[in-house]
This record gives C-alpha cells, sequence and structure tokens, in this order.
C-alpha cells in the first residue's frame, strides 16, 4: 500500500476493507500503513531496512524512526491480544532499538536532547536550509559550491553543512542541493549571520553563468 496503489478511487477503502475482512493475510505497505489504522487480527508487524529510517541525513531522523517505530509497533496486538514486532537491522546494538524495546519514551529524549546539545542542533540553534535549484545538475553543483565556499568564509566551517544532494534530488525538472547553516540563538550573533548569508548569496546572483538558478531559504525548516 503507497500513494501509487491508492490514486484511484476507493482504492484506498478496498485495500483496507479486503485486509480487515481477512481476504488477504499480508499488508506490505510504506508509512501510509502506520497512520492511524486499527485492525482486530493482526499478530505480527514488521519493518524493513529500518536503517534507512535512522540513518537519514536529517537531524531529527531518530526521534521521527522513534515514534514510527512505536506507532508501528502499536499495530500488532491490539484488542487485547498478544503480538509480535520484528524489526530488521544490521546494527541491533543501537540505542533507539533498546528505547524501542522497553517503550522509554523519557529514556530516549534524554538520549536524545544530549546528542543535540553535543552537536550543536535545535533547540539549541537555529538553523536555515539554503536549497539550490537549476534545470542543469552541473550548474547546480557549481553554484552550491561556491555558496557553501562563500559562507564558510563568513560563518566557518564547523556552522555550514554540505552542500549535497538531498534524498529526492529532482523535482519539476530542477536538480537540487542543500546547504544547512546552525546559528547561535543569540540576537546580535542572529541579526549579524542573516547580513553575512545575504552577502554570500549575493556573490552566487551575480556571476553570470548562475543568473538561471534559483535559491531558496527555509528557517527553521520542519
Amino acid at each position: 500500500m503507497d500513494l501509487d496503489t491508492t490514486r484511484a478511487k476507493n482504492a484506498y477503502q478496498q485495500i483496507i476493507g479486503d485486509f480487515e475482512q481477512q481476504k488477504t493475510n499480508v499488508l506490505v505497505g510504506t508509512q501510509m500503513v502506520t497512520k492511524g489504522l486499527d485492525f482486530e487480527n493482526v499478530s505480527l508487524v514488521g519493518i524493513v531496512n529500518a536503517d534507512s529510517i535512522i540513518h537519514y541525513p536529517d537531524y531529527r531522523a531518530h526521534e521521527r524512526a522513534y515514534q514510527m517505530f512505536v506507532q508501528v509497533s502499536g499495530r500488532a496486538g491490539r484488542k487485547g491480544k498478544k503480538g509480535k514486532v520484528l524489526i530488521q537491522t544490521a546494527d541491533p546494538t543501537q540505542v533507539i532499538f533498546d528505547k524501542v524495546i522497553r517503550n522509554d519514551y523519557l529514556e530516549f529524549y534524554e538520549y536524545e536532547i544530549t546528542q543535540r546539545r553535543e552537536h550543536e542542533y535545535p533547540p539549541f540553534t537555529r538553523m536555515i536550509k539554503l536549497t539550490v535549484k537549476h534545470m542543469d545538475q552541473e550548474l547546480a553543483q557549481k553554484a552550491a559550491i561556491l555558496l557553501t565556499q562563500e559562507l564558510v568564509d563568513r560563518l566557518g566551517r564547523s556552522q555550514v553543512l554540505g552542500p549535497e544532494a538531498p534524498y529526492i534530488f529532482r523535482i519539476r525538472n530542477f536538480f537540487l542541493q542543500d546547504i544547512v547553516i546552525k546559528l547561535s540563538r543569540e540576537h546580535t550573533a542572529l541579526k549579524q549571520a542573516k547580513l553575512d548569508i545575504c552577502a554570500a548569496l549575493d556573490v552566487v546572483r551575480d556571476q553570470k553563468e548562475f543568473r538561471q538558478a534559483r535559491l531558496v531559504a527555509d528557517v527553521d525548516p520542519m
């Protein structure tokens, strides 16, 4: 069950109805399966390739993975019946699995907030994601590299991450490159950083070969 198989009219209801009435015994799907569904006779839930969720290039990857694993686990053994949850991973020693198995949200929170403090991620810093878009992949990369160099010169290497292509690197014929900037929450530092970012963006915009590039800023990206 995914966006493609549920695109047709009533397709979603048909798939869910068949599974609920036990016309089909196995339901394979994307994260859609975790969203608010309540099946009576589910005794086994499997999460395939959990590592791809945990290692997604985003500082909130563990937070989202924990939420999803707990949600999916809740699909098994409902209505008073015991169920089983299997999680596929190449590294079962990862901290997140221990917290999921013990359903210990508070311990997970303490671990995650400590990691964010140590590595200077929100809520201890502000973040700005800059996305460079161009219909030519090579020019998108070159513009992103120049922008990164200008930002590093002004802000320092430790505050600038990237550039790198996002997981979905092409949208509507535009190739994408992301740059992430970590900023102090202190007002004066934030104000100066914004001036530095604008100056770096102007350098890229002034280059003739990048005139067709689009530069998009997302403050505190969700």
